[in-house]
């Protein structure tokens, strides 16, 4: 990991110049840090700017405050975050930029799957509000109903080439489980699975492949990909594609090979989201706690956002040249992983605590899904609960699911892989289990316990 990286900062730095002429809001900022926006002329000036936080922005600030020129102006967009922090945010959009928006997913899209020649159902699985403007695919926008979807896919699927679904992981599970009860066969469609909303667990990958019948990196069999947005900054900001499907097979390569992970993060038990990103669109920095940064560059933002934490933690991925063969063994291409630039996403940091042991939730995500059949008992969501010496792990059965011990026993035993801390598993009911219990999938889900 190498949190040090420059890239050209040259777009950042007319990002600065922009927002500092023409944000008032941002002014005041750099007012009150006794910034001279003259004397910003290189990538390490950059780096000395104030770091932006949702709080201090969007919760300090009129809207209009953190607009160019102190105006909304004609607004084409408004993306919400979902509130999960207790702060909302907003992203906001020129009404000329709504086409070109389009047309950079739609690029992106028949780059990946071929849209524009393949006739494509787009199912957006995202709650509502959250929308994935295409003119080249068929759109359909059910939010989280898996019923309306699996209906959509019933009666629509066999007229289209491929299906793709948009959705957080623990959703597509509900919907793809639902599909296969009712007859859907999964594994005679075409079918490409874009997960986003929390980062996807490497073995949940798996998991969805299995129903769908695809390893998730083949595009003419179906690919699973994982995609991170921020509301306030963008959608898609960071993927696993393009390229098509290298980072894919990157990261299960070092999920399964212990001695080649350990070579890259040290003794960490599972793997974080590994992404690329468009450095024009965002210029991406890690300041020396591993907390990302982004300053965004379409200058069509309303809201420009210059060194804006988003809560997340990682940094450059560094591969290093003496694991070039261990790769290229596998069929990566050393030539196109060194590329495009390549993050580590690690979660928001947040984690339980067994006596002075953190406990992640992205390592408990990997260990439910570690066995399959015990994946298909659960609805993927749990609660981790704190403890002097050790944290309980409470997991939500499905419906009709009954406990076991063994079952419990099971769960210990796949957990373990990825948690070395101290631990006691419990399975509930699903009716029983009050965290949640609703499912509606509206809300980001809360896996610590208060």
């Amino acid at each position: 990991m190498n949190d040090g990286r420059v890239f050209d900062a040259e777009p950042a730095l007319e990002a600065f110049r922009r927002a500092a002429g023409s944000v008032p809001a941002y002014r005041t900022i750099l007012n009150e840090a006794r910034v001279n926006v003259a004397s910003i002329q290189t990538a390490n000036d950059f780096s000395t700017l104030p770091v932006l936080e949702k709080a201090g922005t969007f919760q300090r600030f009129g809207i209009a405050e953190l607009c160019r020129d102190g105006q909304l102006g004609r607004l084409g967009s408004v993306l919400t975050s979902s509130g999960h922090s207790g702060i909302f945010a907003f992203g906001l959009s020129d009404l000329e930029s709504t086409a070109a928006t389009a047309a950079w997913i739609d690029d992106l899209l028949d780059f990946l799957f071929e849209v524009r020649s393949k006739p494509t159902l787009l199912i957006n699985c995202l709650p509502m509000g959250v929308k994935v403007p295409s003119q080249a695919c068929t759109l359909a926008e059910t939010s989280v109903r898996p019923d309306m979807a699996v209906g959509l896919v019933k009666a629509l699927g066999s007229h289209f080439s491929q299906i793709i679904l948009i959705g957080d992981a623990a959703f597509l599970k509900n919907l793809l489980e639902s599909g296969r009860r009712s007859g859907v066969d999964w594994t005679a469609m075409r079918v490409h699975v874009i997960a986003g909303e929390e980062p996807l667990a490497e073995n949940a990958r798996r998991y969805l492949g299995d129903l769908l019948g695809t390893d998730g990196t083949e595009p003419d069999k179906g690919i699973i990909a994982s995609s991170m947005g921020v509301a306030e900054v963008g959608l898609n900001l960071f993927s696993e594609v393009p390229p098509v499907a290298p980072l894919i097979r990157l990261r299960r390569l070092l999920h399964d090979d212990r001695g080649l992970r350990q070579r890259v993060f040290g003794n960490r038990v599972f793997v974080p989201s590994l992404f690329t990103y468009d450095p024009r669109r965002i210029f991406v920095e890690f300041d020396a706690t591993g907390r990302l940064i982004v300053t965004t560059l379409e200058p069509w933002l309303r809201i420009p956002l210059i060194r804006y934490a988003t809560g997340d933690h990682g940094g450059f991925l560094d591969l290093p040249n003496a694991i070039k063969p261990d790769l290229e063994s596998h069929g990566l291409s050393w030539e196109t992983l060194q590329r495009v630039p390549i993050v580590a996403i690690a979660g928001r940091g947040e984690h339980a605590s067994a006596g002075d042991s953190p406990v992640y939730p992205e390592a408990v995500k990997e260990g439910i899904y570690a066995d399959r059949r015990l994946a298909a008992l659960i609805t993927a969501n749990f609660r981790i609960v704190s403890g002097p010496g050790a944290v309980r792990i409470r997991i939500q059965l499905s419906p009709g699911v009954l406990r076991t011990e063994e079952i419990e026993r099971d769960f210990l035993a796949a957990i373990s892989r990825y948690v070395t801390a101290p631990m006691t598993v419990t399975c509930e009911p699903y009716e029983t289990f009050v965290s949640g219990m609703a499912l509606d999938y509206e809300r980001k889900f809360n896996y610590l316990s208060a």
